[in-house]
């Protein structure tokens, strides 16, 4: 039998159909796998019991609304005795659809199989917590580095096809590198990019051993890029401010760019090389050829706005910027 073709052109001109995730909680959890990853004493194991407990009791978590539904809390990790003592400390009465398993299984040991006789047919449990991913992984963790990927792909894989046949969400919980990526902190996720390229949600959580201070960093497969400032007070993860990627990235931007604006706003125009525009500036730590680099990135986040244009023109010596305020020449003009 054939292969069934569409033609591009045919759905080019189609209005798109909305789509929007059906969340468990809001913005933070789809159904579907989701990874929750966190460094040694991140608290990442109490956010996974604040979690547990929030969803199926229905009360909001991290400030974000929550389905209510039957949830199944793998404590791989710690242990029922240390759920319990926890639960306890955090004087919350569970509500009866959390259930807490300390059973342990892998996946070549039929984890998922016996996972399903679970859950059942009822749709009681709409939430699956995973703690950790490393409990349930087999023999393939001792692969050698060339089999890795293909290794890990196929036991993400495993969870995320089957929480979305079953229609629900798998939240596993994972470890950090010890080395951080200022350039992309997914790069931080312990493992190869399996761990990252294959679930739909991914969840950072940092925070420094000795601090109570933490960031929880959201990435979606579909969604922008955001961030969630935390502040870890009476045994829980309390939000403490959310940052949207447009602000995400105007602190990557340097600040140098919003004073060159500035100035070219207040004199209408600017000519001359990056070295120059440095020195005017009174910048000394950031190279020509970088600031260069910046301005040409960040033209429309900053300069456009403002009504400047930019342009570039190269001498006999030297490459000079051309930057104009079409605003301020009106004014000027009028």
């Amino acid at each position: 039998m054939a292969f069934k073709l569409t033609r591009a052109e045919d759905f080019f001109y189609e209005p798109m159909a909305h789509e929007k995730s059906d969340m468990i909680v809001e913005d933070l959890i789809p159904k579907g796998l989701t990874i929750l990853a966190g460094a040694p004493k991140s608290c990442k194991s109490w956010m996974a019991l604040d979690l547990s407990l929030a969803v199926s009791s229905g009360r909001p978590f991290l400030g974000k609304e929550t389905k209510a539904c039957g949830v199944i809390y793998f404590a791989f990790e710690d242990g029922e005795m240390r759920v319990r003592r926890r639960a306890l400390d955090l004087a919350e009465i569970p509500d009866h659809r959390l259930c807490i398993c300390t059973e342990q299984k892998t996946l070549d040991q039929d984890f998922i199989k016996e996972l399903d006789e679970t859950l059942g047919d009822g749709g009681e449990f709409g939430l699956v917590i995973i703690d950790t991913l490393q409990k349930i992984r087999g023999g393939s963790t001792n692969a050698s580095a060339a089999n890795q990927y293909g290794n890990e792909y196929a036991e993400i894989s495993q969870l995320k096809t089957y929480a979305e046949r079953k229609g629900i969400a798998i939240v596993c919980i994972h470890h950090l590198r010890k080395m951080r990526d200022k350039l992309d902190p997914v790069n931080e996720i312990l493992g190869s990019a399996a761990m990252s390229g294959v679930p739909d949600q991914i969840l950072l959580l940092k925070k420094d051993r000795l601090q109570t201070c933490g960031e929880l960093s959201i990435v979606g497969r579909d969604g922008p890029q955001w961030k969630m400032l935390l502040h870890f007070e009476e045994l829980r993860w309390q939000l403490v401010k959310v940052e949207t990627e447009e602000e995400l990235m105007r602190e990557e931007i340097p600040e140098i760019l919003y004073r060159i604006a500035e100035m070219v706003e207040a004199s209408g125009s600017w000519t001359g090389t990056a070295s120059r525009l440095l020195e005017e500036m009174a910048e000394t730590d950031m190279p020509p050829n970088v600031l260069s680099a910046k301005m040409s990135k960040y033209f429309y986040e900053v300069f456009y706005p403002a009504g400047i244009t930019m342009a570039s023109r190269r001498t006999a010596r030297e490459r000079q910027f051309v930057l104009s305020c079409e605003r301020t020449q009106e004014v000027t003009d009028a």
